[in-house]
């Protein structure tokens, strides 16, 4: 059976029912949103998603549109800050998440008040659990960072529905496609998909590093079970156990993540959200460590690129596609043994602290590459064209 189709009825009841709920209810609401953009995302706080997010919403400070945050941001600070100055913000956790199926029907009423209605989605279950009631005339656009998180599966119902499917890598393009091919979906849907890469602000010279002395290290993240922290103090005692004089500074609320033994050797700083730090932290940084069990292709690693910052990353995801090793960073085999991903690590850290020269190539390939790549001046052209329905032949081309 046709999975997309199966879960795809909408009949002209529920979208009466919906809308006339979300009429009479409209009074929650303080006024129309004259914009007609309605995003809906999870969190507010920092987190490279996050950050994406944010900056989709900025390229529509203009339009005033509205955001609603489906689940509790334990540290908003200054993200949430950030998108109240491009959108209303709406806190709406406790209505949608603990109130379904009857918020599903109220937002979706609401929405299909606007005549020009655009939603915007991603990785937040209550968005695709709203799609089926929205009437014909709204247009469904979601983002899709990577497959690993679970929006692979509870999107596949509704795929049908999304008129358009933004993916950062084609490599999660191509795994859309392969999951549509294996659950019967049809393959029209292929067409839907749209490869728009992120972006990160690019110093416009090149920062260059000291090429002497101990290495500094940088590990930015947080602690969740992918991001596999754990790994990263063990690099660290391997080079103080081998005489590697590194020094590995840990942003993110990690300390947990770090087994104890090692934890001395790290200088946790916690979560940064003053962007003037965390840019100086990049800027003294020789290398930047990853080393998750999946990823799409995640902020840190362009970021780190951008200040010349060589990345010392597992090869999983989209960072192959980016990433060479001994041209502009150090890709590691994702291998099932993690103490095998350390002592490569630990390899690649070594050669690097003894070669500076190839580290001072590495570096500057670095930032190059990110300033051909990362830069974004088609960012928000593309995305404006793409939910304003603009069409723009001058946006150039952003796919990462």
């Amino acid at each position: 059976m046709n999975i997309s189709s199966s879960h795809n009825h909408r009949t002209a009841l529920h979208r009466f029912v919906a809308a006339g709920v979300g009429r009479l209810l409209s009074w929650l609401l303080p006024d129309k949103n004259h914009s007609g953009l309605f995003f809906f995302f999870p969190f507010c706080h920092i987190g490279g998603a996050e950050r994406v997010h944010a900056d989709i919403v900025t390229c529509f400070a203009a339009e005033r549109p509205w955001v609603f945050f489906c689940k509790w941001s334990p540290r908003p600070g200054v993200l949430r800050e950030e998108f109240g100055r491009s959108a209303r913000i709406f806190d709406w956790r406790l209505r949608l998440k603990y109130s379904y199926p009857f918020s599903a029907w109220l937002m979706a009423g609401v929405v299909n008040r606007h005549p020009n209605a655009v939603v915007f989605g991603c990785n937040t279950l209550f968005f695709y659990k709203m799609l089926p009631y929205l009437a014909e005339h709204v247009r469904v656009v979601d983002l899709f960072h990577a497959f690993g998180g679970g929006a692979e599966e509870f999107s596949l119902p509704v795929a049908q529905r999304i008129d358009t499917r933004v993916v950062i890598t084609p490599q999660t393009r191509d795994d859309l496609v392969m999951q549509y091919r294996s659950n019967g979906v049809d393959a029209a849907l292929n067409t839907r998909i749209e490869v728009i890469g992120n972006r990160v602000e690019i110093p416009p010279l090149y920062p260059g590093k000291p090429a002497v002395g101990t290495l500094d290290i940088l590990f930015v993240g947080r602690a969740s079970a992918e991001k596999r922290v754990h790994i990263a103090g063990r690099v660290a005692a391997l080079c103080a156990e081998r005489s590697i004089p590194v020094t590995l500074t840990m942003v993110g609320d990690l300390v947990d993540g770090v087994a104890a033994a090692d934890r001395p050797l790290c200088r946790f700083m916690g979560e940064v959200t003053d962007q003037a730090l965390l840019k100086e932290l990049y800027a003294h940084a020789h290398v930047l460590l990853l080393t998750s069990s999946r990823e799409g292709f995640p902020m840190v690693i362009m970021e780190a690129m951008a200040q010349g910052v060589v990345p010392v990353a597992t090869d999983v995801g989209g960072i192959a596609l980016h990433l060479q090793t001994g041209a502009n960073g150090w890709l590691i085999e994702n291998a099932v043994d993690e103490d095998m991903i350390a002592e490569a690590m630990f390899a690649a850290i070594e050669t690097l602290f003894r070669n500076r020269e190839l580290l001072s190539r590495l570096s500057a390939a670095a930032y190059d590459y990110a300033r051909e790549n990362f830069g974004g001046e088609a960012f928000c052209c593309r995305y404006r064209s793409l939910l304003l329905g603009q069409e723009n032949d001058s946006c150039g081309d952003s796919d990462a």
